[in-house]
């Protein structure tokens, strides 16, 4: 019941769109094409690649010259195209995000989304913390990091229990943080009520369900409530 709860709360913000590349591919056309690398790999351009940035620079900041708000635009169209499947399109934008403002988190946040979505989780909770060691306070990083620790959570829980409670724990640390921050914060409260549900603390997991739900979490589903039901059947939602 609990991999089925786990499927429901990363669905909605990863596995929903369609994976383009798999791992093997995108390691494979990455050590082609810098452009598929965070932060290029901090490999060495050359001449042609060097002139391109400046040009997109050029046209860029002539339209928004906030270089902040041009990396946020940048890396919201990132998201929306890895909503959409394109994986390759939507790295290509989270770095000229990052050639825009290299200290912008939404960037290393997009980072992180194109490694859940090559179900990399470790490799994305690197990129949040990338992103964090900038902005200590940014709650949809550690919203995101706190997903990271669930997939993996999720990936040990057999394998080796000890460690899986361990990165459970971590993402309820990281989730009561991100709330002290923005008590509001659907999302968290949310990935707080899977947490507690997945620890077997049904009345936790109620209390954040019906946090997340007045607050209008999107993530807050019938197949959600119901398996939450069946997974804590004693507590009955209000």
């Amino acid at each position: 019941m609990r991999v089925l709860l786990f499927v429901l709360t990363m669905g909605s913000t990863f596995l929903s769109s369609a994976q383009h590349l798999t791992y093997p591919e995108w390691q494979m056309q990455s050590a082609r094409d810098m452009r598929l690398m965070p932060r290029f790999d901090g490999r060495k351009k050359n001449a042609e690649q060097l002139a391109s940035d400046s040009a997109f620079l050029a046209q860029t900041l002539a339209v928004e010259p906030d270089r902040t708000k041009a990396a946020e635009h940048m890396a919201q169209l990132g998201f929306q195209l890895l909503g959409e499947g394109n994986m390759v399109q939507a790295m290509y934008r989270f770095n000229q995000a990052y050639l825009l403002d290299p200290k912008e988190p939404e960037v290393y946040r997009g980072y992180g989304a194109f490694f859940m979505a090559l179900d990399r989780s470790t490799d994305a909770g690197q990129e949040y913390v990338n992103g964090l060691m900038i902005d200590s306070t940014n709650v949809p990083l550690m919203v995101d990091f706190a997903a990271a620790f669930l997939a993996e959570q999720h990936q040990m829980e057999t394998k080796d229990p000890e460690k899986a409670e361990q990165l459970l724990d971590g993402a309820i640390r990281l989730l009561d943080r991100a709330r002290t921050f923005d008590p509001q914060n659907a999302e968290a409260a949310f990935k707080l009520a899977v947490c507690h549900a997945v620890k077997g603390e049904c009345s936790a997991a109620w209390r954040y369900h019906n946090m997340a739900k007045t607050l209008g979490s999107t993530s807050i589903t019938p197949e959600f409530e119901a398996q939450l039901q069946l997974d804590c059947p004693r507590i009955v939602p209000k």
